[in-house]
């Protein structure tokens, strides 16, 4: 089932819509058209229902929000240091937000927009597409983009977050979802016992300033080593200087079973709590996962009156790698002048318990 409603009014004056995919077990997904945004995840389970994400309730909040609560991110998720890069031998200087670099797209990225409604299916598959125009030069990216993001919502519980798209002018482009999870409900604090595994034997460690060295490291020995399940917890009570610099996880792992010729996706991990008994499977077809204990959100009012805490959510930030554009030892995501941009992420949900 897909419904429609009127969630708030813009500081624009243009009233925000939230549509609602909801499947047969009684799983619904509740998206904005303004960023694109996951507001809520709400799923039924044992005594009560549980809405899975952190978010706001009113679009004031979201408007004035740093921290991409359930936003898509673009143009370039993550970093790019300095805001520099060079393409086909032109230097760009796009926005900077954060330390003296990009993120997320700049000061007015894809998180900022209202997004328009492309198409919706009402069916045993229901799912909403929604896009956007970037003009040519927007925050300094070259290129006149048209994106757009199909959310669909499965009868078992899945949902695939589809990305599509092209540009008139050779750009590069990385879209993720920065939706922040939390499986024992976006109001019960730390995430620090749920436990993570990720099919990642690599990770990009970063300077103090969180952009990438450079280096392609193995993660045995470190905080970052998921291959195996553990909690966040075990990771984030070590005392390895890559914690040090971002209070906590937020870094990039590389995915194992990455091609760039599939646009399948493929299992990356899975994040479970004992309290809850759910767990969600990742899949992408994306190389890398930026993997953040929201270490920064201590103090933020959320939805319903809570009182956000550090590491009360955890974002699975499916992506190319920071700072790409810059690393010759990194895919760099270069959408050509006339191609087509496809990439595909899920989350399965499960009740174990």
């Amino acid at each position: 089932m897909l419904t429609q409603t009127d969630f708030e009014r813009h500081s624009s004056g243009q009233m925000i819509v939230k549509y609602t995919l909801t499947n047969r077990l009684g799983m619904a997904v509740s998206i904005l058209n303004l960023g694109a945004i996951i507001q809520s995840i709400t799923l039924p389970t044992k005594g009560k229902n549980l809405d899975l994400v952190l978010g706001f309730d009113s679009v004031a909040e979201y408007e004035q929000d740093q921290s991409h609560f359930g936003a898509i991110a673009g143009r370039y998720a993550n970093r790019i240091k300095n805001g520099k890069f060079s393409l086909k031998g032109q230097a760009y200087q796009v926005s900077t937000n954060l330390a003296g670099h990009c993120l997320h797209g700049g000061q007015f990225g894809f998180n900022r927009y209202i997004w328009q409604l492309d198409s919706q299916q009402h069916s045993d598959q229901p799912s909403i597409t929604l896009s956007m125009t970037s003009p040519d030069d927007d925050q300094g990216f070259p290129g006149q983009l048209t994106a757009k993001v199909r959310y669909t919502l499965s009868q078992d519980n899945q949902l695939n977050i589809e990305y599509f798209a092209s540009s008139d002018k050779t750009t590069i482009f990385n879209p993720t979802q920065h939706s922040y999870f939390n499986l024992n409900g976006h109001e019960h604090g730390s995430v620090a016992k749920h436990s993570l595994q990720l099919m990642a034997s690599h990770y990009t460690p970063i300077d103090k300033t969180g952009i990438p060295t450079g280096q392609i490291a193995p993660v045995v020995g470190t905080p970052f080593d998921f291959t195996q399940p553990h909690t966040i917890e075990q990771a984030l009570a070590t005392s390895h200087p890559q914690l040090a610099i971002g209070n906590g996880l937020d870094h990039n792992l590389c995915l194992d079973g990455y091609s760039n010729a599939s646009h399948q996706g493929v299992y990356a991990g899975q994040v479970s709590s004992a309290d809850s008994g759910l767990s969600m499977q990742i899949y992408t077809s994306m190389p890398g996962v930026q993997v953040f204990t929201a270490n920064h959100i201590a103090g933020t009012k959320g939805k319903g009156g809570t009182t956000y805490q550090a590491h009360q959510g955890l974002c699975i930030e499916t992506q190319f790698y920071p700072d790409a554009p810059n690393q010759k030892n990194f895919d760099c995501p270069i959408l050509e002048a006339g191609d087509e941009f496809y990439s595909i992420t899920q989350y399965k949900f499960n009740q174990t318990l």
